[in-house]
C-alpha cells in the first residue's frame, strides 16, 4: 500500500513538472518575438514563466545553471533570427 502511495505522490509531481514545462514553453513562444530583439542567435533558459539565463553555447548554459543532475522545471529553446 505504501508503494502504491509513493508512486500515486510521484506521478503526481511528474505531472505538476510537465505542465511547469509546458508553461515555460508557452511563454517562451508567446515572448518569442521579443526575445529575438535581445537574444537572437542565443539559447534561452525560462523557468517559472520568465527569462533567467542565455547564452551563444548551450553546454555553457547548462553547466552555468548547473543542470546536470536538477530537477528543475527549465525550458531550454533556441532564439533563431
Amino acid at each position: 500500500m505504501i508503494t502504491t502511495t509513493t508512486t500515486t505522490a510521484e506521478s503526481s509531481n511528474d505531472i505538476i513538472k510537465f505542465e511547469k514545462i509546458r508553461e515555460n514553453f508557452e511563454w517562451f513562444y508567446e515572448n518569442y518575438e521579443d526575445l529575438k530583439q535581445n537574444f537572437s542567435n542565443r539559447y534561452v533558459a525560462v523557468k517559472d514563466r520568465r527569462q533567467i539565463d542565455s547564452d551563444k553555447k548551450l553546454e555553457v548554459l547548462l553547466k552555468r545553471l548547473n543542470l546536470s543532475n536538477c530537477d528543475e522545471s527549465i525550458a531550454i529553446e533556441y532564439v533563431n533570427i
